[in-house]
């Protein structure tokens, strides 16, 4: 089993979508517009900004997440485009240029090493057209190793546990353990994670050629600093 097939169902009760992630995209993303939500998981963010006008590409690596998202949008009568594609974020290149891309849910520690990184900016830097924007959201890494520790907070819907622990390869353990309540059920499973941290990230950005690197604490455009949670970078080509 995929880690994240364990919250699959439930994912949209776990992180709902955020009004203020919708305006922050909108802000940043003047209609009309195609947007690539890279790591899309169920299609919650892709779905609200269709919504809102914009053509909507979303990629995500898990089946059942992508499946999930697919049959959502089934049901939403569309006159744009509505699509979803089980792949690699890396593999954008493949569904055709946009005005954005969207890598929120720190999707971007998923990918394996940063050859695989440069690929993936590189990538998006080429899908994008003039003018367009990528937006990336990331857990604060730079706080998260400095500290040796992650809290995660459970739901009162289900028990939804979250643990890191820290690899000799400077690599992380990400484990899931998540009890459905109403099935009386327990599974458990975990993925790697590669932390990336501000330099990095800001290097990155640099390699790919992209300009005018922003960086903020929420979706109101607080500018970030070294106590976030997560931080939000934008980009411009």
């Amino acid at each position: 089993m995929n880690v994240y097939d364990l919250i699959a169902e439930h994912y949209s009760d776990l992180f709902p979508l955020e009004t203020e992630k919708l305006e922050f995209i909108q802000h940043l993303c003047p209609l009309p517009g195609r947007l690539c939500d890279a790591g899309c998981a169920t299609g919650e963010l892709a779905m609200g900004l269709y919504q809102k006008g914009y053509n909507i590409c979303g990629l995500d690596l898990n089946a059942k997440m992508i499946g999930i998202a697919k049959e959502k949008a089934s049901g939403i009568r569309t006159s744009g485009e509505l699509a979803f594609h089980q792949a690699n974020i890396s593999d954008i290149l493949q569904f055709g240029t946009c005005n954005g891309v969207l890598c929120f849910g720190n999707t971007l520690p998923h990918l394996p090493d940063e050859t695989t990184l440069r690929r993936f900016f590189s990538a998006v830097y080429q899908a994008l057209q003039a003018h367009g924007i990528f937006i990336v959201e990331v857990l604060n890494y730079d706080r998260i190793l400095a500290e040796k520790k992650m809290d995660f907070k459970d739901t009162d819907a289900f028990i939804f546990k979250r643990r890191y622990d820290f690899l000799p390869d400077e690599n992380i353990k990400f484990t899931i353990e998540f009890i459905d309540k109403q099935h009386n059920t327990v599974g458990s499973d975990f993925t790697v994670l590669h932390p990336l941290q501000r330099k990095t990230l800001l290097a990155l950005f640099e390699q790919a050629g992209f300009q005018s690197v922003a960086s903020y604490s929420d979706y109101n455009f607080t500018e970030s600093d070294a106590e976030d949670y997560a931080v939000v970078y934008t980009a411009k080509k």
